[in-house]
């Protein structure tokens, strides 16, 4: 409760604890808010810009909005005045009550919510299912991607044969441009050769089942392509594929 000695939307006055009208009035609008569908973080917002403070000096935030919707006192309990409508007070509670038991995401939603480029819905979850089955019936769709550059062309094979065939033979420049020669060759050659062969045993080794497997998209999925038209996936080996590629 920070610095305050009564609750939010009470004062004393002649020894007794009475209403703050202002404050009351913002403690009945802020349960008709939350009743309503409103968030907390909402309701917080909303009171900073035209609602009484809570505690001088300081922005509302949502613990305040909590406690606030906590507070027994409001129905009138251990002799404060009532505030609020003991049925009003009770739908609170059970919207808070219902927030608080929402199940925590399986393994493969919370592996879908590391991809997915916009915070995955139960849509998205059953369209990137459908696209990992149709995959895994048809895992011939899964092909190399044409590289988007080539590598850039060097002089360095040219160069080790000018110095191979100068006498005497300068080994350290020799050594240094085979060193050369050999990681521009492995840099050209990329791994999604590779990467397509094991997407495409891992796809044919799976069974379709109706919901969202976890080891599958973490193992196969390095994206998920959300647009207003389509969801796609970005497989490992950079092919991106949507519904309208496995026909």
């Amino acid at each position: 409760m920070g610095n305050r000695k009564l609750s939010f939307g009470y004062q004393m006055h002649m020894g007794e604890i009475v209403r703050n009208e202002p404050e009351a009035k913002a403690v009945q609008d802020i349960f008709l808010q939350y009743t309503l569908g409103a968030s907390l973080k909402e309701i917080a917002e909303q009171m900073s810009k035209t609602g009484p403070n809570y505690d001088e000096g300081k922005r509302w935030n949502k613990n305040m909005i909590a406690r606030i919707l906590e507070n027994t006192k409001y129905t009138g309990a251990d002799g404060y005045p009532k505030l609020v409508d003991i049925k009003l007070f009770e739908a609170a509670v059970e919207k808070r009550q219902t927030k608080q038991r929402l199940p925590e995401r399986t393994p493969a939603q919370k592996a879908l919510k590391r991809v997915c480029a916009k915070p995955p819905t139960p849509e998205i979850e059953q369209q990137v299912s459908h696209l990992l089955g149709k995959l895994a019936e048809q895992p011939e769709h899964i092909m190399q991607p044409e590289r988007t550059s080539k590598p850039a062309y060097t002089n360095t094979q040219g160069e080790l044969d000018g110095i191979l065939n100068t006498q005497p033979l300068d080994e350290n420049a020799a050594r240094s441009l085979i060193c050369k020669l050999a990681q521009e060759k492995y840099d050209a050659i990329g791994n999604e050769e590779y990467e397509t062969k094991r997407l495409r045993r891992l796809f044919t080794a799976f069974e379709c089942t109706a919901e969202l497997n976890a080891e599958l998209l973490q193992s196969a999925v390095s994206a998920v392509l959300v647009t207003r038209q389509a969801v796609r996936l970005q497989l490992k080996n950079g092919q991106i594929i949507g519904k309208e590629d496995l026909v």
